[in-house]
């Protein structure tokens, strides 16, 4: 399976003021293919009303941790260190990972904890909030 961002965008009820607005949402797709993101989207959004796919991108997530609670997402961005014995200096390759928290000091936190088992070493080099709404599986 691999990982999509998917954007739509679909006229919504604003409850405060009772009028429809357009939006733009972000979800985070875990398909087989582009074919499959469009299926999903398809079931997750019935019910809303006429939508349009704007853009579908392929990503590479490393992890994903979830609390299942929050309704934010961050996406880190973690350095795994490795030692290059021939020229002995240390290299880093970079992956991204997702992470389900309330706030940014929160998904540090949870960064930490799931990477906890990690057996070689790594370090943050950054953590952003992304404009994902939610995973459709």
């Amino acid at each position: 399976m691999s990982w999509f961002n998917c954007k739509v965008s679909y006229e919504k009820l604003v409850v405060e003021s009772g009028k429809m607005r357009k939006v733009s949402e972000v979800y985070l797709v875990n398909a087989e293919d582009f074919t499959e993101v469009e299926t999903l989207m398809a079931k997750f959004l019935k019910g809303r009303g006429p939508y349009v796919v704007d853009s579908v991108s392929k990503i590479r997530l490393y992890e994903l941790f979830l609390d299942n609670k929050s309704e934010r997402y961050y996406k880190c961005k973690v350095g795994f260190i490795t030692l290059d014995e021939k020229a002995g200096v240390e290299k880093r390759k970079y992956e991204q990972v997702f992470v389900q928290a309330d706030d940014i000091d929160l998904a540090l936190k949870s960064l930490h904890k799931g990477m906890k088992y990690t057996l070689g070493d790594y370090e943050v080099a950054a953590v952003v909030e992304t404009d994902c709404i939610d995973i459709v599986k």
